[in-house]
């Protein structure tokens, strides 16, 4: 009895000197987190449908031990404003400054990429994500891990993710002993899906390519937070430059193959009963643009038992983009050329009509979506009236619009 009165009086001292606030449910009450969507950098945007439930894998962890989970919308309006995708919330930075317009005290990025295993060529996928503190701007913790995907992976991906929360509930609880306020990184993982993307510091030597979705730099223990510059090149590719923040772990995104040509299949308003194809040549790799387009139409006759005219038109433009680099979403530019549209009546004895035309001013936009382009183009077209032709002097009219617009897809050849 008297040894227990003695053990009691040895341990007291040590329970009444930590805080009331260290159990975990005292420690998140009233705390709350915003969770961006982790950002697919699967090869070629593929595997964009598993973002949503990756997603919200990390939510369930973090609700499940009691933070209050920030709506989309009390930040979404500041996203809109910095002309920041709600999709594409992917440097802490950013994540940060979001955040700061709301009631969140931590907020979570990350990332996926999926791909084929080279040696067992099955599934696989790499997660990482990272957990900020928004009031101090720090990191807290995150990881990066890489598994086979299968039906098991969600079971692992949740054991991962409730390890990273109760990791977040240790860091931030009271501290019983004093840190260093300054954080230092003395290495950087950088991840990418793009093997060989050599990276380079701004002011020092290339510190290597990425191997097997990572590269490690070894930054001789820099201030955690601090603004980095990074050049992003590979042969054969654009070079890119990204702004990052110093952290244990940061995200590249992959940078543009340099097309030299590509094919465009299109169809144009007033030439409908028809479809063209132009062959694109960049003299200026994914700035300007020479093509040469072949459209076959015809005509539906209004006359019972007449004969459908048949036409070829012609055409060579030059163009360039304006202002947005290779490797944004949306591009738009402007083009003119010079064509002409062979007219021949079956069964006639018309003569082949010619009505060469200038293409005084084409303006067109493109969204790409993974390896293919979307386009749209509108064109003012004036026909010369030179010779035998059929269309006089006038405007080329096509279409609702008066003018012809032309939607089609362009395709590089890679």
């Amino acid at each position: 009895m008297r040894d227990a009165r003695r053990l009691l009086l040895l341990i007291l001292p040590l329970i009444l000197a930590v805080p009331p606030g260290w159990s975990e449910e005292s420690q998140i009450s009233g705390k709350s987190v915003v969770v961006f969507q982790l950002v697919n950098m699967s090869p070629g945007g593929a595997q964009k449908d598993h973002q949503e439930s990756l997603s919200k894998a990390v939510e369930q962890e973090f609700g499940a031990v009691g933070f209050a989970l920030i709506p989309q919308d009390q930040w979404i309006g500041e996203a809109d404003k910095r002309k920041i995708s709600a999709l594409r919330v992917l440097e802490a930075q950013q994540a940060l400054d979001l955040a700061g317009g709301t009631t969140a005290d931590m907020a979570v990025i990350g990332s996926y990429s999926m791909d084929k295993d080279p040696q067992t060529a099955k599934d696989r996928i790499l997660v990482s994500v990272q957990c900020y503190d928004v009031a101090a701007g720090t990191l807290i913790t995150g990881f990066l891990h890489t598994w086979s995907f299968n039906l098991g992976f969600y079971n692992l991906l949740h054991r991962e993710i409730a390890d990273l929360v109760q990791k977040v509930i240790f860091v931030t609880a009271p501290k019983l002993i004093s840190i260093q306020e300054s954080v230092r990184v003395n290495e950087i993982t950088f991840t990418c899906p793009q093997d060989g993307l050599e990276v380079v510091v701004e002011g020092q030597k290339s510190i290597g390519r990425i191997q097997g979705g990572s590269l490690v730099f070894q930054t001789g223990g820099v201030k955690a937070g601090t603004v980095l510059r990074l050049e992003k090149r590979r042969e054969g590719y654009h070079t890119v430059w990204q702004t990052i923040h110093a952290s244990p772990e940061v995200a590249l995104a992959p940078i543009p193959i340099k097309d030299t040509w590509a094919t465009e299949i299109n169809w144009t308003t007033g030439q409908l009963e028809g479809a063209g194809a132009t062959m694109r040549w960049y003299p200026v790799p994914n700035w300007i643009i020479v093509g040469f387009s072949e459209y076959l139409f015809t005509q539906i006759p209004f006359v019972p038992d007449a004969s459908w005219p048949l036409h070829a038109d012609s055409e060579l433009l030059a163009g360039l983009y304006l202002f947005l680099p290779p490797e944004s979403q949306f591009r738009f530019g402007i083009s003119a050329g010079l064509g002409a549209i062979l007219t021949w009546v079956p069964a006639t004895s018309l003569p082949v009509y010619t009505d060469v035309y200038i293409n005084a001013l084409n303006f067109w936009a493109e969204y790409r979506i993974w390896d293919v382009t979307l386009l749209l183009r509108i064109q003012f077209k004036v026909a010369l009236g030179i010779g035998t032709n059929v269309l006089g002097t006038n405007l080329i009219a096509g279409g609702p619009l008066g003018i012809p617009v032309t939607l089609g897809v362009v395709l590089p050849w890679r």
